[in-house]
């Protein structure tokens, strides 16, 4: 028997690091059949204002992600296309194991929101992206993005380490868990879940104008 412990523990070994990698493959999928539920409480969806007939695209993002700073400029070039027959609402889904400073920009386009400025904020993030990625004290890259955008910096301040703040990103990590996303960026369209494929300009227009109303 001892002559063959050592085979033995090998495999037992192996079986637990193809289980384990079994694991993460499950669990690095996209959950196709989930659909977004419905939006609730105050905080629900702060940055779109939903028009009759529009359609609808909500996106739950990281800042520090680089696929999604890839699609930032696809979203403003459709947006700049579509004008009030799109609507986008961003969802805040900070990846805090792998990017270090994607809370605290959650929490700074968060309360620049509470002023009235989600977008610019959320702008001066993925436009320069490049440039505070690996810094390492990132509060004056935010502080001098918030004056940028025109802010209130004492409340400014106040609300990043704030109550409201907080609140604002755990429900929208709350209902990105509910709705099975794990990675970012991830795009419903009018509630359904787009493919990954077709985060491209090209794939984003044929997805919109096949839920456009058609014009009498």
């Amino acid at each position: 028997m001892k002559r063959y412990l050592p085979f033995v523990i090998i495999a037992a070994v192996l079986a637990v690091a193809v289980g384990a990698g079994f694991l993460m493959f499950r669990t690095s999928q996209p959950q196709t059949s989930k659909v977004l539920p419905p939006a609730v409480g105050p905080g629900a969806t702060p940055n779109a204002a939903v028009s009759k007939g529009a359609v609808l695209i909500d996106e739950f993002g990281d800042y520090q992600c680089p696929p999604c700073g890839a699609l930032h400029p696809i979203l403003r070039t459709l947006k700049s296309e579509y004008g009030d027959r799109i609507q986008i609402a961003f969802h805040q889904f900070p990846l805090t194991q792998i990017h270090s400073h994607a809370l605290e920009a959650a929490y700074a386009a968060s309360a620049a929101g509470l002023q009235g400025k989600f977008w610019e904020m959320h702008d001066l993030l993925y436009d320069n992206q490049s440039e505070w990625s690996q810094v390492g004290d990132f509060r004056p890259i935010l502080v001098d993005y918030a004056r940028r955008a025109g802010l209130d910096l004492p409340r400014f301040m106040r609300d990043m380490n704030g109550l409201q703040v907080v609140k604002l990103v755990s429900e929208d990590e709350r209902r990105a868990i509910a709705a099975g996303v794990n990675s970012t960026p991830t795009v419903f369209i009018n509630g359904q879940l787009t493919p990954n494929e077709s985060l491209t300009i090209e794939g984003l227009r044929k997805e919109i104008n096949q839920r456009l109303p058609v014009n009498p």
